[in-house]
């Protein structure tokens, strides 16, 4: 007897409006400085094989050009399964008018993908389908990305996966079907003034890929003295919501020390039918580091919100 398993290949992040270019190549270069981001997410802690993540990237302008260059490399672990990513991104900014840009990106990506086969338990002592400790290939991918932004407003559209790689684990092409499917993002954000001390910066993003539902995260943040954010948010797909299960809600601050360092943290709670379950009892935690280093003094005085 054979089941279908449907779920996304791309690791979430709670904090993506603070790594977007884990989803959108097109933001190499936005920031006009040479930026990095340094993210961990522990997702369902307490369960033996939950998923963890690591994401670093680096991106910059380069200097009386359009353009942007960018570097990420990203490790993602799921029980037996272990995807390690190694991405150079390109980018182009277009002025449109004197504030708003829009940028086209594109990602080379080289992925090794392992499977520890010793470390799925089997019913079967000696079963042959498991009998290699571990099977690893390399993988080469490639990301498309548009990003329309100026300082307190942007939004972008982009698709990972675009070849569609099969992994090649079995030596029998037409019986491996394992792949990567190509996932398409929305996003969109914006700040908004309340007072001279207080802003608001909702965002939104959305997420598609034909092995998987569509997923939404939708989140709001209170910005105190553009220093603090403390914001809430809310991630559901559809065809688990209209089942009325796992919606996820969200908890984040972020701190940002003279427009130069800044760190985060995020905590996800699973709203699911069963309260006493071990991922809803302790969550799921992300930190998240962050720096900006200015090619000259000026551009560094310029808070950036995204």
């Amino acid at each position: 007897m054979a089941l279908n398993g449907f779920a996304q290949q791309d690791a979430t992040f709670t904090q993506y409006f603070f790594n977007p270019l884990y989803v959108n190549p097109a933001y190499a270069g936005s920031r006009d400085v040479l930026s990095g981001t340094l993210v961990h997410r522990s997702q369902w802690l307490g369960i033996e094989g939950a998923p963890t993540t690591q994401a670093l990237s680096l991106h910059s302008a380069i200097p009386n050009t359009n353009l942007g260059l960018g570097l990420q490399a990203y490790h993602d672990i799921a029980g037996p399964m272990n995807n390690t990513g190694l991405q150079a991104i390109f980018a182009y900014h277009l002025p449109l008018n004197e504030e708003l840009k829009l940028s086209f990106g594109l990602g080379g990506t080289l992925n090794n993908l392992r499977i520890g086969f010793d470390q799925i338990n089997t019913e079967t002592p000696g079963d042959l389908a498991f009998n290699d400790n571990a099977r690893s290939v390399w993988v080469p991918d490639a990301n498309f990305g548009l990003y329309l932004y100026n300082r307190t407003f942007y939004t972008g559209l982009s698709a990972t996966h675009l070849i569609e790689t099969r992994w090649g684990f079995q030596d029998n092409d037409e019986a491996d079907d394992a792949r990567f499917y190509r996932h398409y993002y929305l996003t969109a954000g914006y700040v908004q003034q309340l007072t001279d001390n207080i802003g608001l910066r909702p965002s939104v993003m959305l997420r598609y890929s034909k092995a998987a539902p569509l997923m939404a995260d939708l989140n709001a943040a209170l910005i105190f003295w553009k220093q603090f954010y403390a914001g809430l948010g809310y991630r559901f797909d559809k065809r688990v919501a209209m089942r009325g299960l796992d919606n996820i809600f969200i908890a984040m601050l972020e701190y940002n020390f003279l427009n130069r360092l800044r760190v985060g943290y995020s905590f996800d709670i699973y709203a699911n039918r069963n309260s006493n379950a071990i991922y809803n009892r302790y969550g799921t935690h992300e930190i998240m580091f962050g720096w900006d280093l200015g090619f000259v003094k000026t551009k560094m005085a310029d808070v950036r919100f995204f």
